[in-house]
């Protein structure tokens, strides 16, 4: 009887430690995800200082989000932009992103639009399914050809910036359509919001880089960046014998333009004459207010005859569009890049002819027409 009494001490003490040592075994696993969670955040928010293109920290966000939840081997983050009213690709792993860029999805075609109101995550266990019965045949067919619907289970969060539905971010699994648990959706959820820290840092900064790149007025480049950028487009063209040509551009009798209309008519002449410009020119090209009503084009991949012919062309516009009535026209010079030429080299001897040509333009033209 002693024996057996000792023996139930010895089974109920095996069984309270083994519950102990489960108990402490998983809040190990907590504590060590927890650590693991706030590291790669922590990272990711380090890491924010290094991206310029916010397109790369979506990668990077990705990444990072697939690698913290268990059970998910790929994923994509979905931008949503309100002008269009559509969804776009910006990031995924790893499927083909130029292809998916190539489907715009409604936010009435998202799941979570259809269980929680783009409110808070949810799981989707066969996406494929619910694709095919909530959107159109050729966009299904799209992500089917693309082998983004090869998936078992989705991990979805909404992402919201300064209260505004912003994106989505998914985290797929190939394997099993219980691969996610109601645990992954507290965790993703609290990722969502550290990567929403992140992404209004990130278009912050943006915004701060395009105030100190842009001139306000025009909306173009300013001087400084341009001479930044054209920098580096030099040593591009002297290392793989490239050509642009530089149009330097200056506004006949603008003085008269303000001085018999108003500065504001001036400002507004100057931005309608640069959205002419870029109307005419394509979208690899670059546009740059030089200073007052001086302005740059670098055409890349043209030489002076083509760069001749778009002035003309600028020029031809110009002459059949008036704005209110008055009649804006220019000076401009050309110079294409010349092998050891130096950008303050190629913008003297193109406005050296944009003056040659203001010269035997004087007195044969005039820009306002009373």
């Amino acid at each position: 009887m002693h024996y057996e009494f000792l023996f139930l001490i010895v089974i109920a003490f095996v069984y309270f430690y083994s519950i102990e040592f489960i108990k402490y075994r998983e809040i190990k696993y907590l504590y060590d995800r927890t650590n693991e969670i706030n590291n790669t955040l922590l990272k990711i928010s380090e890491d924010l200082q290094n991206y310029e293109d916010i397109n790369n920290l979506y990668k990077k966000m990705l990444y990072d989000t697939v690698n913290l939840i268990k059970g998910a081997d790929c994923g994509s983050i979905l931008i949503y932009n309100k002008q269009k009213d559509e969804m776009e690709f910006v990031a995924a792993i790893p499927f083909d992103l130029n292809e998916l860029k190539k489907i715009r999805l409604k936010r009435e075609e998202l799941y979570l639009y259809n269980t929680t109101n783009l409110k808070a995550p949810d799981i989707i266990k066969n996406p494929a399914y619910f694709d095919s019965i909530n959107m159109s045949e050729e966009k299904f067919h799209k992500l089917n050809s693309s082998r983004a619907l090869d998936i078992k289970a989705t991990l979805s969060a909404p992402l919201y910036i300064n209260g505004e539905f912003y994106g989505v971010i998914n985290v797929d699994s190939k394997k099993s359509e219980n691969a996610f648990s109601d645990k992954d959706i507290e965790l993703i959820k609290y990722i969502a919001r550290q990567l929403e820290t992140a992404i209004k840092n990130a278009l912050l900064m943006n915004e701060l880089i395009e105030i100190n790149r842009i001139d306000k007025l025009t909306d173009v480049y300013n001087r400084r960046y341009f001479e930044e950028i054209m920098e580096k487009e030099i040593k591009r063209a002297a290392r793989y014998n490239n050509i642009f040509s530089l149009i330097m551009i200056d506004m006949d009798n603008f003085k008269i333009i303000n001085d018999s209309y108003g500065h504001n008519m001036g400002d507004e002449i100057l931005r309608y004459f640069v959205d002419v410009i870029k109307q005419n020119i394509r979208s690899t090209d670059i546009v740059s207010r030089f200073a007052g009503d001086e302005f740059i084009i670098v055409m890349h991949s043209c030489d002076k005859e083509q760069a001749l012919q778009k002035i003309e062309d600028i020029r031809s516009y110009l002459k059949n569009h008036t704005y209110c009535n008055i009649s804006v026209e220019f000076s401009a010079g050309v110079c294409t890049y010349y092998k050891g030429a130096t950008l303050q080299d190629i913008i003297i001897s193109a406005d050296n002819s944009m003056y040659e040509e203001k010269r035997q333009r004087k007195g044969f033209s005039s820009c306002v027409y009373f």
